[in-house]
């Protein structure tokens, strides 16, 4: 008991001369100076905690020879170095980079997007497609501001805002499913001239929010029952995924579910949550998943026809019967820039990838797969580099998305894969979505941005 209470007083006084330490004028005068060469600001408490702990190394160390405490002082920070070059060292250290190798592939993607866009308003015989080209430069100029925007800015800020997102998306998807567009589709929610896809734009902002809901730690209260807790952890960790999963299920958008699904798993695997969790969640949205294809006849059908691609080509083997006899037929060099092809439905969407092929030939195909290749490369080495939870959360996620999309939009095109509503992200012309994306991908850059920031600013 002694020897505890000697303890604590030498802990108390130690602290309180820490804190004289700290206070001393050339001190601060030092750490200022270091501090103003570290252009992050975010960094600085965790610099001056550091050079604190070494200074009062340092200080103790001459007080015990028996100089006195400004002479302590002054010499711990000669032997420290510099304070424009420790400055400088931390600001290498710590500065922000930013991922040129993905905005690059992003801006040739963008590329690619516009000429195909062009090509097939040029190549379609339907009059409703002669603005598309203009609408996705107007929708490519919007989302390229905000993706620089939002690569320039502190993506852990977005985290205290993951239930208000999480809240706000769920709501849309209520109210899409109680409402109806003109041709009489759910999932959409109208206003004037403007048609949002609710049920598309849904799997990118729940799991934006998901991730950081997931990767805050969650507050313990004291004294609460533990009935209550199991409740409140069952919901975050199982009913934040059910939910959405069965409204996007109700608006009978399999390809979005799908995307959802295929995000929060990714979640699941990064964040490593538990085992029981990730079987609840397979056991049940596969129950749910069958369920809907059972009472949506049709959707079975396609199924089937995946199977059996060389039957109906007429009738539910259509699209991929035409899809394969237009990269059949363009050879190396295709057959040029707005070729018509009137008999491949939707190619400025879900088609896009085989009237690429069609107009420009075999080998844009292969630069296409190639240039999607090292995108997903790009977003695995940010992944990995990154060692903030919610950060890692986030680009992870996203890339489950646009790696599914991108993946599944060539596959159908060539029958390994069902037909579906999945389109070439950038690529495709997707309407407002487009938008998202660009956003998504700014987030993408912004983790990657502050990857050396360290951990501990997650809000």
């Amino acid at each position: 008991m002694v020897a505890f209470s000697q303890y604590g007083r030498s802990c108390t006084w130690g602290g309180r001369r820490m804190n004289n330490f700290r206070h001393h004028e050339e001190i601060t005068s030092f750490l200022k100076q270091v501090c103003r060469k570290i252009k992050a600001k975010e960094v600085h408490p965790e610099v001056r905690l550091e050079l604190e702990s070494h200074l009062q190394e340092l200080i103790e160390e001459k007080l015990s020879s028996g100089i006195d405490l400004d002479t302590a002082v002054r010499e711990a920070i000669s032997q420290m170095g510099t304070p424009d070059v420790i400055g400088q060292q931390f600001h290498l250290a710590h500065r922000p980079r930013f991922n040129w190798g993905l905005l690059a592939i992003i801006v040739v993607l963008m590329a690619v997007g516009l000429v195909a866009i062009f090509s097939a308003q040029t190549a379609s015989y339907r009059q409703n497609l002669s603005s598309l080209a203009m609408k996705q430069v107007l929708f490519f100029s919007i989302g390229s501001c905000l993706m620089l925007l939002i690569g320039f800015s502190n993506y852990r800020k977005l985290a205290r805002y993951s239930w208000l997102l999480y809240i706000g998306t769920i709501s849309l998807l209520f109210y899409a499913l109680l409402t109806m567009n003109e041709a009489g589709l759910r999932g959409f929610v109208g206003w004037r001239s403007i048609q949002l896809n609710i049920s598309s734009l849904a799997p990118y902002l729940l799991l934006i929010a998901i991730a950081g809901i997931w990767s805050t730690p969650q507050r313990i209260v004291a004294n609460e029952s533990e009935v209550r807790t199991f409740l409140l952890k069952s919901w975050i960790n199982v009913g934040t995924v059910w939910l959405p999963s069965l409204l996007i299920l109700y608006t009978h958008s399999i390809a979005n579910f799908v995307l959802f699904i295929i995000g929060c798993l990714s979640l699941l695997l990064v964040l490593r949550k538990r085992r029981t969790i990730l079987a609840a969640h397979c056991s049940i949205l596969a129950v749910a998943f069958c369920y809907f294809l059972y009472s949506q006849s049709y959707k079975i059908n396609r199924l089937l026809a995946f199977i059996h691609p060389d039957e109906d080509q007429r009738g539910i083997n259509f699209q991929l019967t035409q899809s394969k006899m237009a990269i059949q037929s363009a050879g190396w060099w295709g057959h040029g820039f707005g070729a018509p092809f009137s008999m491949l439905p939707t190619l400025q969407t879900e088609m896009m990838f085989p009237f690429l092929i069609y107009c420009f030939g075999w080998g844009a195909g292969i630069v296409l797969v190639m240039m999607v290749v090292l995108f997903v490369q790009q977003a695995i080495s940010v992944s990995r580099k990154v060692k903030d939870p919610y950060g890692k959360a986030i680009v992870s996620t996203l890339l489950a998305l646009f790696t599914t999309q991108f993946a599944w939009s060539m596959l159908m095109s060539i029958g390994l894969a069902p037909y579906s509503s999945f389109q070439l992200p950038f690529i495709s012309y997707s309407g407002l979505l487009v938008i998202l994306q660009f956003v998504a991908i700014g987030l993408m850059l912004s983790v990657y941005r502050r990857k050396d920031l360290g951990a501990w600013q997650l809000t």
